[in-house]
């Protein structure tokens, strides 16, 4: 076909044009002309997105045919493949950005560019291993594809959750092979999302996102890259799970410490209880988070405070005391030992304590004679988880510290509520050692309604004896 278009050409004298021999050279197999000509004659290069598009598949389909083979320069990183595919990508982004259609232009981007993307595992040169030994696979990654692809999509703001929802899934599979870059702008999607519904005070919505933006940080990415802390997500819902506990337990300590008749701020109460409920019931109905969050500091916090105002409610004072040991108890958090509610709870919590204790002092005598006891809402071992963080918050106040460094001073009032608090616990544990009842052999046996473990007497007196922090 090409020698029969060439005679014509000859006996037609068009042959010596530059059109015709690019046409002839295309008949005789030189398939580099065709991208040649459609990037520099047909608007490949014009910025329009059509032919710049076409230009890149038309290069992509003529490599994969074979038809095209690109020599590999080690000295050079130029990409005739990469750099097509790049102008491609800015010219659909700048025209539906003119016709002010972002959205579009940010998922052609992405549906273009995504096949491309993911690492790819390539077997190393047997030649190369000197041990004779199988090395793993080598990782080939093209970092400016998903450059680019973070590019589009961390500069284009989704309108909707349902925007938002179809590029995290466009962007999935490439995520789970490792691209980190990728997933960080992913997660920053979702955080945007958050942030828009948590403008509108949809605490539902805002945890819901949150969460996906800590799934794609915490469970979409393979082991070696995965985070759990650092990001935006995940700070953003350890403040927003700490904040709710914290208003919560607030509101709480502040109604506890008004007489029975009084009642309280239940407008303040209701408020506190329907965010940290509705927090909580997000979180409690994401599945694809729930082993992730099994161990989440913030959020088993929350759960806890949560339970003891719904227990507070109901009048249980045994319930709320385990969920307040839970609380404060000292418990091994990724190799270290902490506590589930920060020292700013601390005093709060041990108010509501105190409440409890002073309430049980009021309603039952102590009866040591005979095989009565009376009821404890702490154990012996509760009451040393109180006790050690009181002894904290006195020191930190400079009660029981004398250094004359320390010119922390509490007032004559905080001295006094302080003095209440240590004789409160004190006759407490007076009670709490008067609940331990005796078995037939005389062993000694805990109550069962007091404290959160069943220790022994001697193992419950050794805790309170032994140092503490």
């Amino acid at each position: 076909i090409a020698i029969r278009a060439h005679v014509v050409m000859k006996a037609v004298g068009s042959d010596q044009g530059a059109f015709e021999k690019i046409v002839l050279s295309i008949m005789t197999g030189s398939a580099g002309q065709v991208v040649e000509v459609m990037f520099s004659l047909l608007g490949g290069a014009s910025g329009a997105a059509l032919p710049a598009t076409v230009t890149s598949l038309l290069c992509n389909l003529l490599a994969d045919a074979g038809c095209i083979s690109f020599e590999k320069d080690s000295s050079s990183s130029f990409n005739t493949q990469t750099e097509l595919l790049l102008i491609a990508a800015e010219s659909i982004l700048s025209s539906f950005a003119v016709q002010e259609e972002s959205n579009i232009g940010v998922r052609s981007v992405v549906r273009l560019l995504l096949p491309h993307a993911p690492p790819k595992r390539i077997k190393p040169d047997a030649s190369n291993d000197d041990d004779g030994e199988s090395s793993q696979d080598e990782i080939f990654y093209e970092p400016r594809i998903s450059s680019m692809i973070s590019e589009a999509i961390s500069h284009h703001l989704p309108r909707s959750d349902a925007e938002a929802r179809d590029l995290l899934k466009l962007c999935e599979e490439a995520i789970r092979l490792g691209s980190v870059r990728i997933a960080d702008t992913c997660e920053s999607i979702a955080f945007s999302r958050a942030v828009s519904h948590g403008s509108k005070s949809d605490l539902g919505r805002q945890v819901h996102w949150l969460l996906r933006g800590m799934e794609v940080q915490s469970s979409w990415l393979p082991s070696e890259y995965s985070r759990t802390v650092g990001f935006a997500s995940h700070r953003h819902f350890d403040a927003l799970c700490e904040n709710a506990a914290h208003s919560l337990i607030s509101t709480l300590a502040f109604n506890a410490s008004l007489a029975d008749d009084e009642g309280g701020d239940a407008d303040a109460l209701s408020v506190s209880m329907r965010v940290a409920t509705d927090v909580v019931d997000a979180v409690l109905r994401d599945d694809a988070m729930a082993s992730v969050l099994k161990g989440h500091v913030q959020a088993n916090l929350l759960k806890h405070v949560v339970d003891i105002a719904v227990e507070s409610a109901r009048g249980n004072s045994s319930a709320v005391a385990e969920n307040i040991i839970h609380c404060l108890k000292e418990t091994k958090i990724d190799n270290a030992v902490t506590t589930l509610a920060s020292p700013d709870f601390y005093l709060e919590l041990l108010h509501i304590s105190s409440v409890i204790l002073s309430r049980e002092g009021r309603s039952e005598s102590v009866q040591f004679e005979g095989s009565q006891c009376t009821k404890c809402a702490f154990g012996v071992d509760g009451m040393n988880v109180l006790m050690t963080r009181l002894t904290q918050v006195l020191s930190w106040d400079g009660v029981m510290c004398s250094h004359p460094l320390l010119s922390k001073k509490p007032n004559l009032e905080r001295e006094k509520y302080y003095g209440a608090l240590r004789l409160t616990f004190c006759k407490g544990l007076t009670r709490a050692f008067s609940s331990v009842g005796h078995s037939a052999g005389g062993g000694p046996k805990a109550s069962a309604n007091c404290g959160v473990q069943n220790f022994t007497l001697e193992e419950q007196v050794y805790l309170m004896l032994s140092p503490c922090i």
